[in-house]
């Protein structure tokens, strides 16, 4: 009789141990599908705030649970869905934006961009014998639910510019922790 205990003990002992698990994998599946999402970054359109080939997490769940905020980091389904972008916030709902001379113009308020890497901006400047990084841009005036995104690399980026405003559920994330490469650990969000 004790013999038989013994295999049922063990039998609940692994059935719980799989259940145990099961759990976490579970939980874990639903961290990294609603929270945090893997990802690496294509492309140099935010360079050099990222730079193409470094691993980031992206924080799903602070794009639903805090406000969207001027110069965030955000990450959004490109206009076709196929791809997901990493953009900043330049403009917000209802604002009216636009590029006069280099400068940001918010409702007609000069707005500065602390963001930007000013030797990185004065380099391409030279490089590319351009007038601006930023080139002018007639005034945009967003709807209630748009949003106006930019990359960091203003002369190599496709973004609001040249698709048009980003309506908030194209916005699936807001900043990322770069694990990858090592030396370059950080986490961005807004303004940095």
């Amino acid at each position: 009789m004790k013999n038989k205990k013994d295999k049922y003990d063990i039998l609940y002992s692994i059935l719980d141990f799989l259940r145990m698990i099961l759990v976490a994998f579970i939980i874990l599946m639903l961290v990294f599908t609603f929270v945090l999402r893997k990802n690496t970054v294509v492309g140099s359109s935010m360079y050099p705030t990222l730079e193409d080939g470094e691993h980031v997490i992206v924080n799903v769940a602070a794009s639903y649970l805090t406000d969207i905020e001027r110069f965030d980091v955000v990450v959004v389904h490109s206009p076709d869905n196929k791809d997901l972008w990493v953009k900043r916030v330049i403009g917000l709902p209802g604002e009216t934006i636009s590029y006069q001379d280099g400068i940001l113009y918010v409702d007609n308020k000069e707005i500065e961009e602390p963001f930007l890497d000013k030797n990185y901006a004065e380099q391409v400047v030279k490089q590319q014998q351009l007038k601006t990084f930023t080139q002018d841009m007639a005034p945009v005036t967003l709807k209630d639910n748009e949003y106006f995104l930019m990359g960091d690399n203003r002369n190599n980026s496709m973004d609001s510019r040249s698709v048009g405003p980003f309506t908030r559920d194209k916005i699936i994330a807001k900043g990322m922790l770069i694990y990858s490469p090592i030396d370059k650990v950080r986490y961005v969000s807004n303004g940095k």
